[in-house]
């Protein structure tokens, strides 16, 4: 972790993983990306509020994609954080949460998530680089937000930073003159998520290949999958219902590409 970039974070989906902080850090990313039943309490939240303050800390909260009942639970998180740490980031994977941010909590301050990116994901993708013009190389190495129109949108609705990966095919956002920073995920980049569990009943005779809506019992807190096949060029992490990779190259021209900010995820961050 030696890159030069203006700022810092660390990102943890659980209080106790404050344990990972030191100075170098000037803000804390606290949530859950990928799965609404992980949406921390308000007691935790209170925790690492706490923390924050003791500590002069900024804080961005990080959401997932939701169902009303998600919405449900992370209102009055919201209406906490407004309250006790006005100015805060909310990140948002779910345009329904940026609606209702705008709405009710204009002093929380959007952004966009790297589930809303479109990212060229795949680990295979470098497989193909070296058979590829230079026009296709540069289209997996893109995302939504070098379209004009999409950051317009952006913008007009209070978002000045989106979240990325890290991706192994490089990335090469083009955001000449834009008012959108970027924000870099280390080490650990998402390559999908479903709603269907495929941790769940792991622990049950009869059911550990069976995906289905089971009763959740956060088995994903407990067991983390490594999965390797000789097409794959790094091995999967599958942790939950989302499957990550690994890649914790940092890459150069950080500035160039509009990166001012890189996110280290100490731990598979489900």
């Amino acid at each position: 972790m030696d890159a030069e970039v203006n700022e810092w974070a660390l990102y943890i989906t659980r209080a106790v993983d404050l344990k990972h902080y030191d100075k170098k850090f000037k803000r804390i990313y606290f949530g859950n990306e990928f799965c609404q039943r992980l949406i921390p309490g308000p007691d935790e939240l209170a925790h690492v509020l706490d923390f924050l303050s003791k500590n002069s800390l900024d804080l961005t909260f990080v959401t997932p994609f939701v169902t009303n009942e998600g919405l449900r639970i992370l209102e009055p998180l919201f209406s906490k954080i407004a309250r006790e740490k006005p100015g805060s980031e909310v990140v948002f994977n779910d345009w329904g949460i940026l609606r209702v941010i705008n709405e009710k909590w204009g002093d929380l301050v959007p952004v966009m998530g790297r589930l809303l990116n479109k990212m060229k994901r795949g680990p295979r993708l470098i497989n193909l680089l070296d058979v590829q013009p230079e026009a296709a190389v540069k289209y997996f190495q893109s995302c939504s937000i070098d379209t004009q129109h999409y950051r317009r949108f952006l913008t007009s609705h209070r978002v000045r930073r989106v979240e990325l990966d890290n991706l192994l095919q490089g990335i090469a956002p083009n955001l000449v003159d834009s008012e959108i920073s970027i924000s870099l995920y280390i080490p650990y980049a998402y390559v999908t998520v479903t709603r269907l569990c495929l941790a769940i009943s792991c622990e049950t005779h009869g059911k550990e290949d069976i995906v289905g809506i089971f009763p959740c019992k956060k088995e994903c807190q407990k067991y983390t999958f490594h999965l390797v096949n000789p097409v794959m060029p790094v091995p999967l992490i599958r942790k939950g219902n989302t499957i990550f990779f690994k890649n914790d190259k940092i890459p150069e021209d950080l500035g160039k590409k509009n990166i001012d900010r890189i996110i280290f995820e100490p731990e598979v961050p489900l």
